[in-house]
């Protein structure tokens, strides 16, 4: 994304083994605000939200013929000042909804979702395809070292809950109760007061 040299906005996509031409190049428009585009790799569908703009284009990319075209686009009055995709793992299968954006705009956070109408209540597998999992494929030291792993990737049919990442490294959430965090909070409170008390003693200024 960027500008033309009459201050056109402009988009170019380019292939990183040759960037001495893009492969595709298309001029938006002439408004000054700064483009922030979202690619969803699953669906192949580039959205363009402009920062002050209040409408939101969205492009389906081919990779046979290495071009973007226009699919349609979110038209509002309300200016945008941020926005940021939803992960796809959080979007509502049942409803045929391929992605949520956030918008912030002056008055707070409208979420927008981009939903595909179909008659059938059913998984639509050709609309949500494995996504990637919360979980990493490799850690910080083996990605240092020179580690490329493909994510790891879940289901988003609700008949599989949503598995796709080895049980062993999925994250187990427990909920607790307000006496609990308050025992905890207070446990912790009095550990911070004898610490304290250590490098008071130690003459330890902080």
């Amino acid at each position: 994304m960027g500008f033309t040299q009459r201050s056109g906005r402009e988009l170019k996509v380019w292939d990183l083994r040759d960037t001495s031409a893009p492969v595709y190049s298309e001029t938006i428009d002439q408004a000054a605000g700064v483009i922030m585009p979202f690619y969803d790799i699953d669906s192949s569908v580039l959205y363009l939200c402009g920062k002050g703009d209040g409408n939101i284009r969205y492009y389906e990319y081919t990779t046979e013929e290495k071009a973007l075209y226009s699919i349609g686009m979110f038209q509002t009055t309300i200016s945008c000042k941020g926005m940021c995709v939803v992960p796809k793992r959080a979007v509502d299968v049942g409803n045929n909804e391929t992605a949520r954006l956030l918008k912030i705009t002056r008055d707070g956070v409208t979420p927008l979702s981009f939903i595909v109408p179909r008659k059938s209540d059913t998984f639509q597998e050709d609309l949500f395809p494995d996504c990637a999992a919360a979980v990493p494929a490799h850690t910080a030291d083996e990605w240092v070292g020179g580690s490329s792993l493909d994510p790891v990737t879940m289901s988003l049919d609700p008949a599989d809950s949503g598995n796709g990442a080895d049980a062993s490294t999925k994250t187990k959430f427990q909920v607790r109760g307000i006496a609990q965090v308050k025992a905890e909070l207070k446990e912790a409170l009095e550990r911070i007061k004898h610490l304290e008390s250590k490098l008071t003693e130690a003459g330890v200024t902080y």
